[in-house]
């Protein structure tokens, strides 16, 4: 590969040999390169330059790469926040480097353990990152590019009007019909000085585009809820859908998920077996993703044996209840024992086990033949487990008042 990468570097210094070369060539040949090559031919000429950066060129090159397993989780030694690229079928790590490394924002805000760092998504190659303090901002961040952008506030946090206003949630996704990212920003009033959201609850919506650069308001179109704040990470991604965990008088318990294409919310009944079996302080459910699938893990507590057993559902089709299908259960485990993080290799559960002092270790369980493998991932923080496809997404040419550019 390096070889076909040279031979375009000593083919820019006669540009007409790049023009000549068939179309279709160029770009099947272009599109065997691994990304190192790819972002050094970026720099050949502007021929090579535009179909590299073309969104039909990134989103086929994205589509033929294999999904990998990104894992956030905060490094015990250097105290850094860290993530992990693991292959989804060997589970073999691909990458590890600190957040937001080799960009300017590390350098800068040296986010390190005095910062508290958390995943609100990952879409097609690119991660949305909450940090705070010394403020609560947000960032996009390419991994792969190693492009990062900081995403202008909000209409309620820089409109003094709005300051009884509090952001809740957080979604991102990408749409694939125009090639945008969105972050969707769940507001809730609260009442005067207090921490207390008023009764009963007010919520509003503003989503940001990358595309626009701009944050525009959705009146009226979020369902009477309270969200649940189950885990660090209170949504789950799957595709161009952001879902929570939401409670009203009319459905209970339920998912409530964001469609960032069509910027409407879907509920979702959870399967009836679930909101039968479920009492207070014996279940509580999350939310992550399973196959690209939106999934349920229900966890039933057994008071008697001071065990739980986790449950796993899988959503066939938004707004439908019927449509959940329980795949599999994992358990029963030690109450105080292993939580569930994530899936890999179809049915491979990931489970966040406690070690030595604070610190936590990444396992993988094989509930067919019960089988268990240390992956020697340890963080002393909750970890957050996500589905990553590499991508060459640009996130910084596209309009923003505060850019930084990691090239």
């Amino acid at each position: 590969m390096e070889e076909v990468a040279q031979e375009f570097m000593l083919m820019s210094i006669c540009k007409s040999k790049v023009e000549d070369l068939p179309k279709e060539l160029l770009i099947s040949n272009l599109l065997r390169l691994p990304l190192k090559d790819l972002l050094q031919c970026k720099k050949v000429c502007k021929e090579l330059y535009a179909i590299i950066t073309s969104f039909p060129f990134t989103d086929v090159r994205r589509k033929m790469r294999n999904s990998q397993i990104l894992v956030k989780y905060e490094d015990p030694i250097s105290k850094y926040h860290v993530i992990y690229l693991l292959s989804d079928e060997t589970l073999e790590v691909i990458d590890t480097e600190p957040v937001l490394s080799h960009t300017p924002l590390m350098d800068s805000m040296r986010i390190d353990f005095k910062h508290s760092v958390t995943v609100v998504g990952c879409s097609n190659g690119v991660v949305c990152l909450r940090c705070i303090p010394p403020h609560d901002e947000y960032f996009l961040w390419n991994p792969a590019t190693r492009d990062a952008k900081i995403i202008p506030d909000g209409l309620y946090k820089s409109n003094p009007e709005k300051n009884m206003f509090q952001h809740l949630n957080m979604g991102f996704g990408f749409i694939s019909k125009n090639n945008d990212y969105k972050l969707v920003s769940i507001q809730c009033l609260f009442e005067n000085n207090t921490y207390r959201p008023v009764q009963p609850c007010l919520q509003e919506v503003e989503v940001y585009s990358l595309k626009t650069g701009c944050w525009k308001l959705l009146p009226d179109i979020i369902p009477t809820c309270d969200i649940i704040l189950a885990q660090p990470h209170s949504g789950t991604a799957c595709g161009e859908m952001f879902s929570w965990l939401a409670e009203n008088d009319k459905y209970g318990e339920h998912v409530m998920s964001f469609d960032m294409s069509n910027e409407v919310f879907i509920t979702t009944p959870l399967p009836p077996r679930i909101i039968e079996r479920s009492r207070p302080g014996n279940c509580w459910n999350s939310l992550m993703f399973h196959n690209k699938s939106l999934a349920l893990d229900h966890c039933a507590r057994d008071r008697n044996n001071d065990t739980k057993t986790h449950s796993i559902w899988v959503l066939g089709e938004y707004g439908v209840k019927d449509s959940w299908t329980n795949l599999f259960n994992v358990g029963p485990l030690e109450y105080l024992g292993p939580s569930t993080r994530g899936f890999c290799n179809n049915n491979g559960v990931l489970l966040q086990v406690d070690g030595d002092g604070c610190r936590h270790d990444l396992i993988l369980v094989d509930p067919s033949i019960r089988k268990i493998k240390d992956l020697d991932i340890h963080g002393t923080s909750s970890m957050q487990i996500l589905n990553y496809q590499e991508s060459l997404a640009q996130i910084n040419a596209t309009p923003s008042s505060r850019i930084l550019d990691g090239s």
